[in-house]
């Protein structure tokens, strides 16, 4: 599972984007930290936010004209010079909204007893809506109904009050008062909570990870592996991506080979040291044999995966067929110790990136359980696509040839008796032309 949200956040730009995958990384692996965090957090935030009481919120609206009592020119003059200062005149309003003459009045005009109101729990501002005329006046507190009678008492003992400071310039309702839970609650803070415990559990992991010891760290940033000296599994996937998506986008042929080690000595009769000594020597003859642009990685359990772009499956077959032979054929000495391996290999083929990551992977490993089920030094390969029908006319027409009981030779006698034919024939003469002579053309 692992493995394979690792190799999902991987992206074709991997170059650019290698640290914020290692962070990515730190996070999956660190999830049974990050997770049980965040939902503690959550669930004592929802907790304490269910031991308070709910908040009721309710807003009104207000805004500004004209008074109709403008019979002359001195006052509508004043009335516009006081309306064009409309700053100070809103800031003014919303000062006689919330102040303690117009909150006492709306508690006479509303039947609010003062005993009922406790203060620290209940509130009342006053905003001005920007670039506008309105101003918004709103009452909180943990009562619905009773919220709900003192933002409208406010809004009439408020416009009346304004009404007496300017006569020419007054206050209307625009909007009634509106009840509902104000913003900040239950499910508001919950959310809150869970975010605080996912922060504080992602800087724990990131604080572990830096903890660790300098050589786990610097083992994970490499991308070779520390015993064998190719590469390793998270570079070969990060690799793999990259040359998916240029298949892809080239629509050009790419194998994949999964290659296993194995030994013809008993491996755990030998000291550790030995036998890791010995799985390098071949891993890096691997690497020797391989072609310039392929790659080599180990994924453990002796198991090997060689990248081959730009290669269809039959040239891919040929390629692992050599490196079948000289392992087999080669002798690994180590200290005194002496080792032969066999090796099973499953290959598949990706024409023009048509497979992803995983489906490659997949098909890979198939491929080398069926290589394993038809016996030692076996090879079995998958194909995504039709092969080309000039290989399958030359493949056929050497089949019949060998398979042909009238044949007097097989193929590669009658090959070699060509080639010493030729090398046994005499050598050709170049004769050159010319012109005869008159005496010659005489000549009886």
């Amino acid at each position: 599972m692992e493995r394979s949200l690792r190799a999902f956040i991987s992206e074709p730009s991997w170059e650019s984007n290698v640290e914020l995958r290692l962070y990515l990384q730190i996070l999956i692996k660190r999830w049974w930290l990050i997770v049980p965090l965040t939902l503690i957090s959550l669930t004592l935030a929802m907790l304490w936010s269910y031991s308070r009481p709910m908040v009721y919120q309710s807003t009104a609206t207000y805004v500004t004209r004209l008074g109709e009592g403008l019979t002359n020119v001195g006052d509508t003059l004043y009335a516009l010079d006081t309306f064009t200062g409309r700053q100070r005149l809103f800031v003014t309003y919303c000062e006689v909204m919330k102040s303690r003459s117009v909150i006492d009045r709306a508690m006479q005009i509303g039947n609010i007893a003062p005993e009922a109101i406790d203060w620290d729990l209940y509130s009342v501002a006053c905003n001005v809506l920007p670039e506008s005329n309105v101003i918004m006046v709103i009452v909180r507190g943990p009562n619905a109904s009773l919220v709900e009678r003192l933002a409208e008492a406010i809004g009439v003992a408020g416009t009346a009050r304004a009404g007496q400071l300017y006569s020419f310039v007054g206050l209307e309702e625009l909007d009634a008062p509106e009840v509902y839970e104000a913003p900040g609650n239950r499910a508001q803070q919950g959310i809150l909570g869970g975010m605080v415990g996912f922060v504080l559990g992602v800087g724990l992991a990131f604080m572990l990870e830096y903890l660790r010891s300098p050589v786990e760290r610097l083992e994970m940033a490499s991308i070779r592996h520390p015993k064998l000296g190719i590469y390793n599994e998270r570079y070969f996937q990060l690799r793999l991506i990259e040359e998916i998506n240029r298949a892809r986008t080239r629509n050009r042929p790419l194998s994949l080979a999964f290659l296993r080690l194995i030994p013809t000595e008993d491996f755990s009769l030998l000291p550790d040291n030995v036998e890791d000594m010995l799985l390098r020597a071949a891993a890096l003859r691997l690497q020797d044999k391989i072609r310039t642009g392929d790659i080599v990685a180990y994924l453990g359990r002796r198991t090997f995966a060689i990248l081959l772009p730009e290669t269809p499956g039959h040239e891919a077959e040929r390629l692992i067929e050599r490196l079948h032979q000289d392992i087999r054929t080669h002798t690994f000495n180590v200290d005194g110790y002496i080792a032969n391996f066999m090796v099973n290999s499953g290959i598949v083929e990706s024409s023009g990136g048509s497979l992803d990551l995983q489906a490659m992977l997949t098909k890979a490993n198939e491929a080398l359980r069926m290589a394993r089920q038809a016996g030692e030094n076996s090879l079995y390969l998958i194909r995504t696509s039709a092969q080309p029908f000039a290989l399958d006319a030359e493949s056929d027409s050497k089949a019949a040839l060998e398979s042909d009981p009238n044949m007097p030779f097989t193929t590669s006698e009658l090959d070699q008796l060509l080639e010493e034919s030729a090398s046994a024939a005499p050598a050709a003469r170049t004769v050159e032309l010319r012109p005869e002579s008159s005496a010659e053309r005489d000549e009886p």
